[in-house]
C-alpha cells in the first residue's frame, strides 16, 4: 500500500475554490480506478494557496497506472493552468509494510 502526496501552489488566492473543484473532478475519476483506496485534500492554514492532495493506493503499480491514465493526463492541463509552479509528487510506503512486519494495517 502506498500514500501519494501531491503538493500544489495555486497562482492566485481567488482561484483556490476553482482549483479544489478540479481536484474533486480528478478524484471522482480516480475512485473508478483499480487500487484506489482513499483521497483527501488539505489547505495550508498559513497560505491557502498551498494545497496538498493525498491519496492511498493498493500498490505503486496502481498509482503509476492512474498517473499515466489518459483521463488524468487530460485533466492535468486544467490543474496546471491554475498553478504558479509545477506540482510535486512524493510516494510513500507504509513503514510496517516496507519492513515486511505485517501484511496489512487494516
Amino acid at each position: 500500500m502506498v500514500r501519494v502526496v501531491i503538493e500544489h501552489k495555486v497562482k492566485d488566492l481567488k482561484d483556490v475554490e476553482k482549483f479544489i473543484e478540479v481536484i474533486r473532478e480528478v478524484r471522482n475519476e480516480a475512485m473508478k480506478q483499480k487500487g484506489f483506496i482513499t483521497g483527501e485534500t488539505l489547505v495550508n492554514t498559513a497560505d491557502p494557496r498551498n494545497v496538498l492532495v493525498l491519496s492511498t493506493w493498493e500498490s505503486i503499480d496502481d498509482w503509476k497506472a492512474w498517473d499515466n491514465f489518459d483521463v488524468r493526463l487530460k485533466m492535468n492541463s486544467q490543474i496546471n493552468d491554475l498553478l504558479s509552479e509545477p506540482y510535486s509528487v512524493r510516494v510513500f510506503e507504509y513503514y510496517l509494510l516496507h519492513q515486511r512486519r505485517v501484511r496489512t494495517i487494516f
